[in-house]
């Protein structure tokens, strides 16, 4: 399958990396550049894909935080999960993302209740690791930040410093551990081979490797979580997957 690492903006557009060029796709543009994909092609998505629980979606009572915040994000968002994301990672919820009102008139996602439909989308969305695929035109949801912090965070050391995108000396300096990382081998050599000119650019090629590093060396990358409690494309350090299903 082809993979497309897609950072989308409400006012820029979509910063698009393929494996071999980065291109920024102006809005007037942006509906036409997503139908022109080719039929297999897993196009990794920087804005949420999902929203309130399935239960919800279908009609059903409303939970607490069905609108504001999903698991996933509440996951990455406090200390005892042992994955609280530092000042720099920003894990908002979802309904705080504006990004995501793009993300419903391009690809009619995420569904929020029982008046949307799924009839006619243009991506088949892959919510949860057993679901990875091999042909079909499909979307998952990346979050390039977080998977940046968990390739290059050290254990011993935390930086305090992960603003990346308002830094440009700290991004240059992350990208070049990122060069370093043995377990990001094997992908096509222009996406970590150079240092991005922005923050932009650098969140498409971080989620385009996640999508080919997903479809071509299994067990480097896990989609973490499910349709109901929300999802990402995340590096797989330190069964990050099972810590997380077990989460209350």
């Amino acid at each position: 399958m082809k993979v497309i690492g897609i950072d989308p903006a409400p006012t820029k557009g979509l910063a698009v990396f393929d494996g071999r060029q980065y291109q920024h796709v102006g809005l007037e543009h942006a509906r036409g550049f997503l139908q022109n994909l080719p039929s297999d092609t897993l196009v990794c998505w920087d804005a949420p894909l999902s929203g309130p629980p399935s239960s919800v979606v279908n009609g059903g009572p409303v939970s607490r935080s069905a609108f504001s915040q999903r698991f996933i994000e509440s996951f990455f968002s406090r200390e005892e999960t042992g994955f609280k994301t530092p000042k720099g990672i920003s894990v908002r919820g979802y309904s705080g993302c504006p990004h995501w009102a793009l993300s419903r008139s391009l690809l009619g996602l995420p569904r929020t209740g029982p008046f949307d439909t799924n009839a006619s989308l243009p991506f088949r969305h892959i919510a949860s690791d057993e679901q990875r695929p091999n042909d079909g035109r499909c979307i998952v949801e990346v979050h390039p930040a977080v998977a940046l912090w968990l390739w290059c965070k050290r254990e011993e050391k935390e930086e305090e410093d992960w603003e990346y995108k308002q830094k440009s000396e700290l991004r240059k300096r992350l990208w070049k551990r990122l060069q370093k990382q043995t377990h990001t081998s094997g992908l096509p050599r222009r996406v970590f081979d150079s240092i991005p000119d922005d923050d932009d650019e650098a969140d498409a090629r971080i989620a385009y490797a996640l999508g080919w590093l997903w479809l071509n060396r299994p067990g480097s990358v896990v989609l973490v979580g499910n349709l109901d409690r929300g999802s990402f494309l995340l590096p797989n350090v330190r069964k990050i997957a099972k810590l997380f299903s077990r989460s209350a």
